[in-house]
């Protein structure tokens, strides 16, 4: 039923309104949080004193979240993590991996401290011994550091604190893993998953996708409907937690073209997959996913890992999915000729330059661009 509210002159943000019970109020009003504008509505109070109390009350709730000058990293950062939801700022998959990452290293040192008793010195001295103890490499400390200073930005733009403590912090840790491989490894890692009795049609299949820039979520999360002739689309992903949702980013919503042996590869796995499902009494439809375990359920999201160990065991090339993802890159930026639009449209990222990135080079490459430059003198 539409009501006709009339704001009350001693408060505009409250509003009465008659109903078939009698008369009514309402709180209607928005406040900025953390540069957010959020709107507040709330009907059915039976007294003006009563929608005045509770608005009251509203806001000092707010207050006491936002602006509690004794309020622990672990209780901000929630916070935190919640407007960043509340906004659209972060995923689901992206809050997940915060809040592991944070709980796992942050909140055992840091998380019951006070943000304002939080200094420089401290968290410096901490963040260089944890990086040695821990072993991280320097690219999960620089994501770690990150993280924490996002917080306490945050927490200066909301004055709760004055000044952020996490400036300038120098971040050490061990090498990242060496994501180069040399055209010859790479020959070697597809011969083997093409031809090798060591895995099943089903791995053999998850394995070639990786070779041609598919991220790992993006293979969990493809469809029966998304197989067409010489080309597959990404238009679905799968993480870790089982979530289905849409690729990384606009640009990583695409048609990919298929390699021959590809698209055989998951021809016969829809094949195979309709068995599966017909032998739990299912019919395979288009919207079915094609990569199911023995009860056409999702395979589990670390069956991709189990595959390259596999891999990397018998060819003795240490791999991982994403590694052949910067393969791919190198090797295609290093053919004469190609555009790297495409290069970066296949891989879906919106810019080159994200593409270029994934590209580690090659010896071979470095020693024929050596050739090609002395040549000049």
């Amino acid at each position: 039923m539409r009501y006709t509210y009339k704001k009350e002159r001693r408060d505009p943000q409250i509003q009465s309104y008659i109903t078939t019970q009698g008369k009514k109020w309402r709180i209607k009003f928005s406040i900025t949080v953390r540069n957010q504008k959020k709107f507040i509505e709330k009907n059915g109070f039976r007294s003006f004193d009563e929608a005045r109390a509770a608005k009251q009350d509203l806001l000092n709730q707010v207050s006491t979240n936002f602006n509690n000058k004794n309020v622990t990293v672990y209780e901000y950062f929630n916070q935190y993590c919640q407007e960043k939801i509340d906004n659209g700022s972060w995923r689901y998959t992206t809050y997940k991996q915060s809040t592991y990452m944070f709980e796992r290293n942050v909140f055992p040192t840091w998380g019951k401290f006070k943000l304002k008793d939080v200094t420089r010195l401290d968290y410096q001295s901490w963040i260089t011994k944890y990086a040695k103890t821990k072993r991280y490499s320097k690219n999960y400390m620089r994501l770690l550091n990150g993280l924490v200073a996002g917080v306490f930005t945050d927490a200066v733009l909301n004055d709760v604190i004055s000044k952020s403590p996490i400036q300038k912090i120098k971040v050490s840790g061990s090498p990242s893993r060496d994501t180069s491989i040399t055209r010859s490894e790479f020959n070697t890692v597809f011969n083997f998953i093409k031809d090798s009795e060591r895995l099943t049609l089903q791995q053999r299949t998850m394995a070639l996708l990786t070779l041609i820039g598919l991220r790992h979520e993006e293979i969990m999360g493809i469809r029966v409907k998304y197989v067409k002739q010489n080309m597959l689309g990404i238009f679905e992903t799968i993480n870790i937690h089982g979530q289905v949702s849409t690729p990384k980013t606009s640009s990583s919503n695409r048609w990919v073209p298929m390699p021959p042996i590809i698209e055989e590869h998951l021809q016969r796995c829809i094949q195979q997959s309709k068995l599966v499902y017909a032998s739990n009494n299912l019919i395979m439809s288009k919207n079915d996913l094609i990569f199911v375990n023995h009860l056409a359920k999702q395979v589990r999201y670390s069956e991709l890992a189990t595959i390259f160990k596999i891999i990397s065991r018998e060819t003795n090339i240490h791999v991982w999915p994403h590694k052949m993802r910067h393969a791919f890159s190198t090797i295609a930026f290093g053919i004469p000729g190609l555009n790297p639009k495409d290069i970066a449209n296949i891989l879906g990222h919106s810019k080159i330059d994200m593409s270029l990135y994934y590209n580690n080079g090659t010896k071979e490459g470095q020693t024929d661009a050596m050739e090609k430059i002395i040549s000049l003198f």
